[in-house]
C-alpha cells in the first residue's frame, strides 16, 4: 500500500479540473481516491479492532448521527440501493448492534435504530475515526478547511442536480445481466453520443 499510495502523491501531481485529459483529471476520480486511501485506515481498525466492516460503520454511523429510521431512509443517506441495504443490515441484527421496529399496524413496515450494544460500540469508534479525519485535514490550515466545507456542500448540491437532471439517459440494468449481456452481444451497443 505505501508504494501505490507514494505513487499517487508524487506522480500524479495536480489534477486538470478545468480541462481533464484523462481519468485523473476528473473529480470523482481525486475524491474517490482521498476516499479510498484514507478510508483504509477506517476500514483496517473496524475489520481488526471491532469486528465490524466499513459499510455496517456507515450504518452505525449514520443511526447515531440521524436516529431511528426506515430501512429506506438509510438506503438513500448511506447511497446504497434498498437490497443491498437490507442485506448489509442482517449482519447488524445477528450482532445485536441494531434494532428491527415493526411499525403498529403495518408488521411489513419498519423502522431500525441502535441498540445499547450499537451505541456503546459507536462512542468506542467515533473518536477513533475523528483522528483519522484529523490526521487528513492536517495539511490545511482552519481557512482552508472552512472553504473545503464550503465546496463540499456546493458539490454535494451539484451533484443531487445532477443526478435528478436526466443528462445521462441511459438505466443501469444489473438484475438483467447489465454490462454482460451488452459485451456478449446479445444487445446492439448504442452509437457514440454527439455533442
Amino acid at each position: 500500500m505505501q508504494r501505490s499510495s507514494t505513487w499517487i502523491a508524487d506522480e500524479l501531481g495536480q489534477p486538470r479540473l478545468d480541462e481533464p485529459r484523462s481519468l485523473f483529471d476528473l473529480v470523482n476520480y481525486q475524491m474517490h481516491m482521498i476516499e479510498s486511501l484514507s478510508a483504509s485506515n477506517v476500514t483496517r481498525m473496524c475489520e481488526g479492532e471491532f469486528g465490524i466492516t466499513r459499510r455496517e460503520w456507515r450504518f452505525i454511523a449514520l443511526l447515531a448521527a440521524v436516529g431511528e429510521m426506515a430501512p429506506s431512509d438509510l438506503a438513500l443517506r448511506s447511497g446504497l440501493d434498498r437490497s443491498r441495504t437490507s442485506k448489509a443490515l442482517m449482519p447488524l441484527l445477528a450482532k445485536r448492534l441494531i434494532e428491527r421496529r415493526s411499525q403498529p399496524g403495518d408488521r411489513r413496515r419498519a423502522s431500525v435504530a441502535l441498540s445499547a450494544e450499537g451505541k456503546a460500540l459507536y462512542a468506542r469508534i467515533f473518536p477513533r475515526v475523528v483522528e483519522v479525519n484529523t490526521a487528513l485535514l492536517d495539511v490545511l490550515d482552519q481557512g482552508d478547511v472552512a472553504t473545503l466545507a464550503r465546496l463540499l456542500t456546493g458539490l454535494r448540491r451539484r451533484a443531487i442536480e445532477i443526478a435528478n437532471s436526466g443528462l445521462v439517459e441511459a438505466v443501469a440494468d444489473r438484475r438483467g445481466g447489465g454490462s454482460r449481456r451488452r459485451w456478449l452481444g446479445e444487445r446492439a451497443l448504442p452509437p457514440p453520443r454527439t455533442s
